[in-house]
């Protein structure tokens, strides 16, 4: 997938943060590939190239219109609203932050869901729009990610699909009535109303945004669940560890999950039901304290992006603005370099394999 990824994506070079009012940069921090390309990309485009890759499987069978309505934990089986039945050696539930099958597997109050206080609007404006300003144009040409932090809000925007769309995520105050879904419309006059003397070229920006095309949602904090398996079914992805947007890890969390679970089950000499769970085991030790880990980062970032002006602002900017060094942490935990040594050098397949060795099941087979 590797080619069609960097295709549809930016490689991005900077994170500049920015002040509300003025734009000012707070900070610039250089994104290090040395440890892995760093690509933001369209979730849609991500979406394609899965679908493209498994597309072109031989021993893929892609079904659609088959709403899974029960799983069988035991048999690892499916039943689809139209009353079919299909079943495999394991099944996985990657449905998502409403997921069927957690409810299924641990009742409907192992999730439980906390508001943070915030709702996100997201918006995409277009290339062509955005290269008539000659103050715009930077932005879509550029491969920087910038970031404006104020009062009870931020922003996050970058380039997506090879510089052809801007992708703007704005995080702002919850005013009741909205659910946690991505499906919601939004209005572009309550964008503006809400970032109403914030920076004159985000201004700009959010004037560009195409009437009938913003989305708003809830956000909302997950506990940890007491377990992602059960039988020969595991959770994976939003279905198990939803991540807040503060540190951009939701995808990357999804995919780190993947590529544990593709090591485990490679290992397995045979698919019996005791090697299948072995293997499920292996992945949830391996996986579940990072993700959850991860998933504290966000709401750490949340508090210290929206601070009201006045004496923690002031010093937050301080510590933003201040060179990085080994004992320093910075406030902004995506651009804080310790954080970032923690999300981007570690290896998913190699812990899911010191994982697999180290069980007491496969200890036994050794």
């Amino acid at each position: 997938m590797g080619q069609e990824i960097r295709s549809a994506g930016v490689k991005t070079s900077q994170v500049k943060v920015l002040r509300w009012q003025n734009g000012q940069a707070l900070q610039t921090t250089t994104v290090d590939h040395s440890r892995g390309e760093q690509y933001v990309v369209h979730r849609a485009d991500l979406h394609n190239a899965l679908l493209h890759k498994a597309e072109s499987l031989k021993n893929v069978d892609i079904k659609l219109d088959s709403t899974a309505t029960a799983v069988d934990f035991d048999a690892a089986s499916v039943t689809l609203l139209s009353g079919a039945k299909i079943e495999g050696d394991v099944v996985l539930g990657a449905d998502g932050v409403k997921s069927r099958i957690r409810t299924q597997m641990l009742g409907d109050n192992a999730d439980v869901a906390t508001p943070t206080g915030d709702a996100v609007f997201r918006l995409m404006l277009y290339r062509d729009d955005l290269l008539k300003d000659p103050e715009l144009a930077h932005f879509i040409n550029e491969p920087i990610a910038h970031r404006w932090i104020g009062p009870d809000r931020h922003v996050m925007a970058y380039p997506v699909r090879g510089h052809r769309l801007f992708n703007i995520v704005m995080a702002k105050p919850d005013r009741g009535g909205l659910d946690e879904s991505w499906v919601q419309k939004g209005s572009k006059d309550g964008v503006l109303r809400e970032f109403e003397g914030w920076d004159e070229k985000l201004i700009k920006l959010l004037r560009l945004v195409p009437d009938g095309e913003v989305l708003e949602w809830k956000l909302c904090s997950h506990s940890p669940l007491p377990t992602w398996i059960k039988g020969s079914v595991a959770l994976m992805g939003d279905s198990c560890h939803p991540m807040l947007p503060y540190v951009a890890q939701g995808a990357a969390q999804a995919v780190e999950d993947a590529a544990a679970l593709g090591v485990v089950l490679s290992q397995l000499p045979t698919a019996s039901k005791s090697a299948v769970r072995k293997a499920l085991a292996a992945y949830e030790t391996s996986r579940k304290e990072r993700a959850e880990t991860v998933q504290g980062f966000g709401k750490e970032t949340r508090d210290a992006l929206h601070l009201h002006d006045g004496p923690e602002q002031i010093e937050r900017d301080l510590a933003l603005s201040a060179p990085p060094t080994t004992e320093t942490r910075s406030p902004d935990r995506w651009t804080d370099q310790k954080t970032r040594d923690y999300l981007w050098n570690w290896d998913a397949e190699a812990k899911a394999m010191e994982a697999w060795v180290g069980s007491e099941g496969q200890k036994a087979n050794l």
